[in-house]
């Protein structure tokens, strides 16, 4: 009887939901041929898509293409002048996975991000309209993935051949790649250290993109739309870099016939469904109100996080409102014409199946699976004649080398901003490295291998250039890598930092007018400034230390030792600061003391801000270091260049390691020295017989009063500058209830504490574990010390990673 219920319902939902969609379709028919200049559905061309068990892959959007992927999908073409018949299949595959596909400019050949089982990586395939001439493009020890064809014949596609992985997850990245049409002569056109996805080709032969990146900022906010030639020059921000919700603007189309592009709006850590978007950017490239969104399957309304001139820079986790997913709304936008789209949706249904979407927001059912049937549509793209976009000429040379930059004038940006004119004497130029080891091991402060507790990248500081009093610089660059620059003062301190990152290739000269100008405003007449270009420009001028990563422990630590340590060292420093280079868990002890203390102005960039950094507001111009520096606090008196290179230290959004190379890799951060991974295998790593004897001390006789020390922690505590692993008799938790008369710093204990006055039997205790600490530590040291053995890591850029 029971089954016979469920049987009926089932037969009359899904008649209802039958009739349902059929009135849809009936109403928005009727709707859809009367309004002025819409298109009439006998008119939309036959329709290509992607046929799979729902999304059939997971994860960060960005990273999506080298996660593991559900097993069987085809390639299917509806015709909607006869929509009672059932799509044609032109190809299928049981055993592996089409991600998506994109139309030649004659509507006869389609170009798709295919992988033949689910253990290979994916590589980019031709097929025919016909289902004929199936043939693999690109092959090798790489994913290859979203293909489109360039005008002149040519092939845009995305690649982990960057060789970098994602900075915070266990993922690969990847960078645009251009190559010919039989797979041969691939050239990188994009440097970025992290992720570039679905290029599609704009009309004046530029290609748009979506563009991860983070520098120094929100890493969850940070996938705006971007424009490259495809001879790699002319990186620019097309729209919507400083946005906090959606989190990232993924998957960018032209519309014909306008100067417009569409997308969707997207979390960060899910699959790219969202609500879809047109942008106009002649509004402005990050002005809200430039993008309409076209449909409501989601709740995100565009969000910027302002900051006043002046104001301190906050962290607060604004990117959740905008990662969150919504499983029923739109994805894979394909512009049929400048008023209609097709679409892919999914609702109240099971299944997401192909709309058409009017540009005003309207939608219509073209071919929705039956709800038993367990596949969607994905991937939908018109098979019709296209016009060509422009060509633009020319190669992306792949040899390292030089470009020339000119900045005509620093102040357009600066001025606004409080910065006076003659304020600002160089720039320093920044390369971001890309990042050369997995996430394998678990992360600390969000990321393995553990650069610091602000940046999650290793950053070469190059040096620095000049500039001139009208505000000119001009100067060569290193080619075909991420950099980024910081506007000085006299003195080197931070004047403003550039909060993104730009590229320049072999032989190339790029301009801009100034520093976070308004970019619709025309740039004030220059004459000086035009007359620099006279004159070769100006070669970095590296700094004291060489050219490269601030190592800080080499770099930094000397200059305390030398004015600080007298002060701030054992057990009892003034101000309970101690700056010695003893080690600790993750760092040194004086790392730890000015940045978890906040003397340093770091930025998290976990929950680290999302809109422009604002001038004389960051690093080492607002840090509490720098003050206590000028003002020559105690007896240190630093000379110029020490001074300079404290704050470049800081301006690197206080990096602590300059090498992503690991002692201890499968670790916490690849860097815990209270853990072990046994055969440096990536398993569950297991802690040291001394940490965990000295844990148990202290939390069986100290938590009365304090916080438990624990073995597993993915973020800081107060008390990592309790334990003292270079010296470990001067070790803070052996010293802070010793009676002062025996050298401790006599703190009284609380009433109530099990044990009512100092026991020296249990520091003892603590003192024999801390001391097998330190042996252990000195028979294999880390990397930031002497003799150190860096353990060989595997790379591979072609990996199938499981499911998220």
């Amino acid at each position: 009887m029971n089954r016979f219920i469920v049987v009926l319902l089932t037969l009359v939902l899904t008649h209802t939901l039958h009739a349902g969609v059929k009135r849809e379709w009936e109403d928005s028919t009727k709707k859809l041929r009367p309004s002025p200049g819409s298109v009439d559905l006998a008119q939309v061309p036959p329709i290509a898509f992607v046929k799979r068990k729902e999304f059939g892959i997971f994860g960060t959007n960005a990273t999506m293409f080298s996660h593991g992927t559900v097993p069987g999908s085809s390639i299917c073409i509806f015709d909607p002048n006869h929509p009672k018949r059932e799509p044609k299949t032109i190809f299928e595959t049981k055993n592996g996975f089409i991600l998506d596909i994109s139309p030649s400019y004659d509507g006869k050949k389609l170009l798709m991000t295919y992988k033949e089982t689910q253990k290979v990586s994916f590589h980019i395939w031709e097929i025919g309209i016909d289902g004929k001439g199936l043939r693999q493009i690109t092959k090798g020890p790489y994913h290859d993935f979203n293909p489109v064809y360039y005008p002149d014949g040519r092939i845009v596609f995305c690649s982990s051949r960057s060789e970098s992985y994602s900075a915070c997850q266990d993922f690969l990245a990847s960078s645009l790649h251009i190559c010919n049409n039989d797979g041969s002569d691939i050239r990188r056109i994009d440097f970025t250290t992290l992720c570039t996805v679905t290029p599609a080709i704009m009309a004046d032969g530029s290609i748009v993109c979506s563009r991860w990146e983070y520098q120094d900022k929100n890493i969850f906010s940070w996938q705006g739309l971007w424009t490259i030639n495809p001879n790699g020059r002319q990186l620019k921000l097309y729209y919507g870099n400083t946005f906090t919700v959606p989190n990232s603007l993924y998957g960018p189309k032209p519309i014909p016939g306008t100067n417009n592009v569409m997308y969707t709006m997207a979390a960060h850590h899910e699959q790219p469904i969202g609500d879809i978007a047109i942008v106009d950017r002649s509004k402005g490239v990050e002005n809200a109100d430039a993008s309409i969104k076209i449909t409501a399957g989601t709740p995100y309304n565009f969000t910027k996080d302002e900051w006043k001139v002046g104001e301190k820079w906050s962290q607060r986790p604004t990117w959740q409102p905008g990662d969150v997913f919504f499983p029923g709304a739109y994805v894979d936008p394909e512009p049929i014409n400048s008023e209609m789209s097709v679409v892919s949706y999914r609702g109240t249904h099971k299944n997401h199946g192909l709309y058409l979407l009017r540009h005003d927001g309207f939608k219509a059912p073209l071919f929705t699976p039956v709800r038993h049937q367990r596949y969607s549509c994905f991937s939908a793209v018109p098979l019709a004649p296209r016009k060509k976009p422009s060509v633009i000429p020319g190669d992306c040379p792949q040899e390292a080398g030089e470009g020339t930059m000119f900045v005509q004038d620093v102040y357009q940006g600066l001025e606004e901003q409080g910065v006076k004119r003659g304020q600002v004497k160089a720039l320093r130029i920044m390369k971001v490295q890309p990042k050369k080891f997995n996430t394998e091991g678990p992360r600390y402060y969000d990321h393995y291998p553990l650069i610091g507790y602000g940046s999650y990248y290793i950053k070469d500081n190059l040096g620095t250039v000049p500039v001139n009093e009208d505000g000119a610089a001009y100067f060569n660059a290193p080619s075909n890598s991420e950099l980024y620059f910081i506007a000085l003062d006299k003195d080197g301190k931070e004047i403003q930092r550039m909060g993104s990152v730009t590229q320049i290739t072999t032989g190339e000269t790029v301009s801009c007018v100034g520093c976070h100008e308004d970019r619709d405003a025309a740039p004030r007449p220059n004459k000086a400034a035009f007359k620099r270009l006279e004159k070769k420009p100006d070669a970095i001028k590296a700094p004291s230390w060489g050219a490269g990563p601030i190592d800080y422990v080499n770099v930094v630590q000397p200059i305390l030792d030398k004015h600080c340590v007298s002060c701030h060292s054992n057990q009892n420093p003034k101000g309970i600061i101690e700056l010695t280079g003893d080690k600790t868990r993750f760092f040194n002890m004086s790392y730890e003391n000015l940045v978890q203390k906040k003397f340093v102005d770091g930025y998290w960039i976990h929950m680290g801000p999302t809109g422009v950094f604002p001038a004389l507001s960051s690093g080492s111009w607002s840090s509490k270091l720098t003050q206590m520096i000028e003002k020559k606090h105690g007896k240190a008196d630093l000379s110029d260049e020490e001074r300079r290179t404290i704050y470049a230290w800081i301006d690197t959004n206080v990096q602590y390691y300059s090498q992503w190379e690991m002692s201890r890799p499968y670790t916490t951060g690849g860097r815990d020295v209270w853990g072990f991974a046994k055969k440096n295998k990536n398993k569950k790593m297991s802690y040291e017989p001394w940490a965990i004897k000295f844990t148990e001390t202290f939390n069986k006789s100290c938590t009365d009063c304090h916080q438990p020390f624990l073995l597993k922690r993915p973020r800081p505590m107060d008390q990592d500058v309790w334990v003292n692993l270079t010296n470990p008799e001067k070790s803070r938790v052996l010293h802070a209830h010793r009676p002062k008369e025996q050298g401790g710093r006599g703190i009284a204990m609380k009433k109530g504490n099990k044990t009512s006055k100092f026991d020296p039997v249990v520091i003892d205790q603590m003192k024999k574990s801390l001391i097998e600490g330190a042996k252990k530590l000195k028979a294999k040291p880390r990397v930031d010390m002497k003799g150190a053995k860096p353990l060989a890591q595997k790379r591979d850029f072609g990996k199938v990673f499981g499911w998220w």
